[in-house]
């Protein structure tokens, strides 16, 4: 028996600086968000000098109202936040449930009232408007990501977006084992561009498509950019922003098992017979025989915490997509996705900040090109591990700031042939 192997490999490296320059608006490629807001007494005179603190995701930050009663944060992790403001002379007040998403500027303004109260809380949500908007697109956060009922993978979310054409249906997680073909208005697919926690993950070999593959429980918000993108973005094409979450100053985390199975859950439930017409079938068709699923198995886990209250905090994650489909010739197509994700966040100093991520995936095919009208012995056997890492140093102060990051992406693909043996299901 011979074995041929064929490998093609990506490798990107990224080192960039930005030195001592003004922030520019959020760009199709950010994983933060931007707070913005106004203080002003109740008719509606500007109050410079308001202390302004917010908390949320990591450490506490503070800030002093301009000479305009204005106040901005910047690179802010997706999340809810809450912004709390004093003055001498003025009650103090408490705004709670402040959404911050990804590339998207927020504004709220606070309006004091001389000292009647303690403390006034407002229960207005954060406005959905963003005024400093630049491109089009469409974002999913974790909530929306949890409760929209689709297949879990960044394609099947795409299907979601306006202004792009899918041309594959995830059906219940069948199709997570392939990444779907796709593309915007006046852009071809080979423009697409995916960033995965400010890393370009594109590859460069299968032009439009990804090296990787993702659990879809590391993702804190989707965001999918198809007009308007940043002038440093490669391409025209539809860009993906996946984040993924981070640790806090709370310890949550979740576990997930999801089973769908050809024998019917233990016997209480039975897979549905595939329905057609025998007027459908073509000339000389007997019968119909279609790809089924064998069984989906999807398990994993993520949590996150403080390792140093207020100081720094550390996240991770681990999943594993087992993707078993009997194609009609009855023999098996198995695909096995895992994936591990970490991620150390550190507030340095009020000023200084440190991220470093990484995140590796690996894809394995057994059976790969079954079909009805192809013979098991032509099928064959993928795998492709790819791996991401960051490293992230910002520096800020008013009006200036600086960042510098470095980021590495490499990815590999690689067939085997003659297949590694698959059962035939008869």
């Amino acid at each position: 028996m011979t074995r041929g192997i064929s490998l093609a490999r990506s490798s990107t490296l990224v080192l960039s600086y930005c030195l001592l320059c003004a922030v520019a608006p959020a760009s199709a490629q950010e994983e933060t968000g931007n707070l913005y807001g106004i203080v002003t007494d109740t008719e509606g005179e500007l109050l410079p000098g308001a202390a302004v603190e917010l908390e949320g995701m990591g450490a506490p930050r503070d800030q002093v109202a301009d000479s305009n009663g204005h106040f901005r944060f910047l690179g802010l992790d997706p999340g809810r936040y809450s912004v709390t403001v004093r003055l001498d002379g003025f009650s103090t007040v408490e705004q709670p449930n402040i959404d911050i998403r990804v590339a998207q500027n927020t504004r709220i303004d606070l309006q004091l009232v001389p000292a009647i109260e303690e403390v006034i809380s407002v229960t207005a949500e954060s406005p959905l408007l963003d005024e400093r908007q630049l491109t089009a697109g469409t974002r999913v956060n974790r909530v929306e990501l949890d409760t929209i009922p689709t297949a879990r993978d960044p394609w099947a979310i795409l299907n979601q977006s306006s202004g792009v054409v899918v041309r594959d249906v995830n059906v219940g997680g069948s199709g997570s084992g392939s990444q779907s073909i796709f593309r915007g208005q006046g852009s071809a697919r080979q423009d697409n561009d995916y960033v995965i926690d400010g890393v370009q993950i594109t590859d460069s070999w299968w032009r439009g498509g990804t090296t990787s593959y993702y659990d879809f429980d590391q993702f804190e918000e989707i965001q999918i950019t198809t007009g308007g993108n940043d002038i440093a973005k490669n391409t025209s094409g539809v860009a993906i922003n996946m984040v993924t979450k981070r640790g806090t100053n709370e310890f949550r985390g979740s576990a997930r098992f999801l089973l769908t199975d050809s024998a019917g859950y233990f016997g209480i439930l039975e897979q549905a017979e595939p329905g057609f017409d025998e007027d459908d079938l073509g000339p000389g068709q007997e019968g119909f025989i279609p790809n089924q699923v064998d069984r989906i198995q999807d398990v994993g886990i993520e949590a996150g915490g403080p390792a140093w209250r207020d100081r720094a905090w550390l996240w991770g994650s681990w999943g594993q997509n087992d993707i078993s489909i009997v194609s009609g010739s009855g023999q098996k197509d198995r695909t096995v996705l895992e994936n591990v994700a970490i991620k150390l966040n550190a507030q340095l100093s009020r000023a200084n900040s440190f991220v470093g991520s990484f995140n590796t995936s690996d894809k394995r095919v057994v059976g790969r090109g079954a079909g009805p009208s192809v013979d098991p012995s032509a099928t064959w056997t993928q795998r492709g591990p790819a791996d991401s890492a960051r490293i992230c140093f910002s520096a800020a102060s008013t009006p200036p700031a600086m960042e510098r990051s470095a980021s590495r992406h490499w990815g590999a693909v690689g067939r085997i042939s003659p297949p590694i043996p698959s059962p035939v299901v008869r």
